[in-house]
């Protein structure tokens, strides 16, 4: 029983990886990716504002960057 439970999680685990996991991004697109950061970067630093603020910045930029290179929110063509 223990084993048809470990087989059984193993097969969900791999179909859902193979299901969800995003598609690769072109080089190119990853280059774009990093340019629109250290753009994001610069503002940020360059904001007139509270630690805080510029903090949570920085923070939305990493996340931006990690979308963009995982390709989230990005249509097939």
């Amino acid at each position: 029983m223990k084993k048809a439970v470990a087989v059984t999680l193993a097969g969900i685990v791999l179909l859902s990886a193979g299901l969800f996991f995003p598609r690769p991004v072109a080089a190119h697109d990853v280059g774009h990716c990093y340019d629109d950061y250290d753009a994001c970067r610069a503002r940020a630093f360059n904001m007139d504002t509270t630690v805080f603020k510029m903090t949570l910045a920085l923070t939305l930029c990493d996340i931006a960057l990690g979308r963009c290179i995982l390709g989230f929110g990005q249509q097939e063509v």
